[in-house]
């Protein structure tokens, strides 16, 4: 028993430490999203100066992208990884401190607590991949009002229409599902030639002139959704995600399991001596 309660403090501190550092970068991470414009810039800048190039020299106008702040357009993803990055710290905390000095209600507490975010991983890879259009559904129906309600066009200035305008760039999409998403936007500006089908960023290369034939068919576009191209990239690999998680959960398990054992001999071991 004591060789087993050795070990599994050993193995507790271990991973907590690591959850710790994990922790630590997702805060900054975190941090970045929310206020770090000029650490983000260099990544971006290059896709929108190659776009205000293009469509300025193709006499479409004057294009202006210098109010365009990916903090804004990414800063819910920001809280996000504070948030996680909190939450493993405070898991580390109760985690080390547990298993270390034996605290029991700290134990019991940490032990719940992988206990829900086991159960939780479990279910939302059961939705993931047993219905992935409840997820789906939930995000892209957002998605598409806001491009209803605020896209202006490839010279917009306001977050929406940046944001789509640069992801139509980098990840080579159109819309949503597609260039459909687009069809009576309150918005969007469509007086260009016979009137604008797609807008001209979701053009596959940008038209030379101000009659986008490309956009107005259309004809050469392109026929992905940024949705399930951005969806594809992060979560696409099924053996990869779902092996992820499944070794996640085998650690969580082996944790739960071990700060079990710690508590139950801290609890024996109050009985043998009441001060404890």
């Amino acid at each position: 028993m004591s060789c087993l309660v050795g070990l599994g403090r050993v193995l507790i501190v271990v991973i907590n430490i690591i959850f710790l550092i994990l922790g630590l970068v997702f805060f900054a991470l975190g941090l970045v999203c929310l206020v770090g414009q000029s650490v983000l810039e260099p990544y971006y800048k290059g896709v929108l100066d190659s776009l205000k190039n293009q469509l300025e020299s193709n006499n479409f106008g004057t294009v202006d992208f210098s109010s365009f702040n990916i903090s804004d357009l990414i800063g819910g993803l920001g809280y996000f990884f504070v948030g996680l990055g909190l939450f493993l710290l405070i898991i580390t905390i109760f985690g080390c401190c547990g298993a270390c000095c034996k605290v029991k209600f700290m134990l019991v507490t940490y032990a719940i607590i992988v206990i829900v975010i086991l159960v939780g991983e479990l279910i939302f890879v059961g939705i993931l991949y047993g219905s992935p259009n409840t997820i789906k559904d939930e995000i892209k129906n957002p998605l598409k009002t806001s491009i209803q309600s605020d896209y202006i066009g490839f010279n917009g200035t306001n977050l929406v229409s940046l944001g789509w305008n640069f992801a139509h760039r980098q990840f080579k999409c159109c819309g949503v599902d597609s260039y459909n998403d687009f069809t009576g936007g309150a918005k969007w500006n469509t007086n260009y030639g016979t009137g604008l089908k797609a807008p001209i960023t979701c053009c596959i290369t940008i038209p030379d002139s101000a009659l986008p034939t490309c956009a107005t068919t259309p004809a050469d576009i392109y026929t992905k959704g940024c949705f399930d191209e951005v969806y594809s990239m992060l979560l696409g690999n099924v053996a990869l995600v779902a092996g992820s998680i499944a070794g996640c959960g085998a650690f969580q398990l082996v944790l739960i399991i071990f700060a079990l054992i710690i508590f139950c001999d801290a609890r024996q071991s109050s009985k043998v001596d009441p001060k404890r």
